[in-house]
């Protein structure tokens, strides 16, 4: 097996990294950079199991560099780089958050063609690598995937010009993660989105909104939730896009109404099967472009990202990103 190497480029504040960094860095100014980058989030590079994670992986053989940036420009820069010196692959190491800094700054390069994109799934909810088949239990596992994975090419949306891979919730579910700390969703998990979520349905009043789809037509009425997947799952686990797939060159569009009081198993029962022409609480719509907006400033949570505004512009860019999958993704 040929020895492998792990360069790891960045501050060295981390213990477990500071002794590779000064020679690894003057190593990495006199070779050629490695074909495959992992970005991997601050908060996570001392958790032990992402140590051995990326341990498992030099011990297979895998030559990887290993960013750890301290901001978003910081990453911002670093994927740019990577990309123009000629890294085939970048894995995000973080939650949903990460990857969409990562995939926002691969979709704005011209030479992203060449470039695939590994998960190393280590946020919160890590709804994308929920969807894709990819196992947040096994870092090691899901690190040599993301490294040595055949990559495939998959769709990639887009909201008032940001991209994302996964998904955009509207609603209760956006003000949540906004509003839950950052304390309370670590300690929790991915429970924390429901739990808060749940409590948020209760005190809040809907919104009034439409949507407007691409011939013209307008959909209005009140609206409690709104979810747009590129693939199927946001907020920790829901299956807010059921027929969402990553390949179809569509975004999937589920609004729930608060015209009419519903229960959550009624709401989920729809869910269930959201293209049935007796529903009554859910619009669930596949389109390849199409506008929401809202009366009101709305929130909206982008691949775990908020943001607020009253109008939104969705678009789906086929087929525009190579990312390597789990064996069996949901959302295939």
């Amino acid at each position: 097996m040929p020895v492998a190497t792990t360069r790891i480029v960045a501050r060295s504040r981390f213990p477990s990294y500071a002794c590779h960094f000064e020679g690894a860095l003057r190593e990495k100014m006199a070779k050629k950079q490695s074909k495959i980058c992992l970005v991997l989030h601050k908060k996570s590079c001392t958790r032990p199991e992402v140590k051995a994670a990326v341990k498992h992986a030099r011990q297979s053989g895998i030559d990887i560099d290993v960013f750890i940036p301290w901001n978003g420009r910081s990453l911002r820069g670093f994927v740019r780089r990577s990309i123009k010196s000629g890294t085939e692959r970048i894995v995000a190491g973080g939650g949903d958050g990460t990857l969409n800094a990562v995939v926002n700054v691969m979709m704005r390069q011209d030479e992203t063609r060449k470039v695939s994109l590994g998960i190393l799934p280590l946020g919160t909810a890590n709804d994308f690598a929920r969807g894709a088949g990819i196992d947040s239990t096994d870092l090691s596992g899901a690190l040599v995937l993301a490294c040595t994975g055949k990559p495939t090419a998959i769709d990639v949306g887009r909201m008032n010009g940001e991209h994302f891979i996964n998904a955009a919730s509207a609603g209760f579910g956006a003000e949540v993660t906004a509003t839950t700390p950052q304390d309370m969703k670590k300690s929790l998990g991915g429970v924390a989105y429901s739990i808060m979520g749940f409590v948020k349905a209760f005190q809040l009043k809907p919104y009034e909104g439409r949507v407007v789809f691409p011939d013209g037509s307008v959909e209005a009425g009140s609206m409690l939730v709104m979810a747009v997947g590129n693939s199927r799952f946001a907020g920790g686990g829901y299956d807010v896009a059921p027929q969402a797939s990553l390949t179809d060159g569509l975004l999937d569009v589920a609004v729930v109404s608060g015209a009419k009081p519903a229960t959550v198993n009624r709401i989920a029962a729809e869910l269930k099967d959201p293209t049935n022409a007796t529903n009554e609480h859910l619009l669930y719509r596949q389109l390849s472009n199409f506008k929401i907006e809202s009366k009101k400033p709305l929130h909206v949570n982008l691949d775990g990202e908020p943001v607020q505004g009253v109008s939104f512009d969705f678009h789906c860019c086929p087929k525009a990103l190579s990312v390597v999958l789990g064996k069996t993704p949901i959302s295939s």
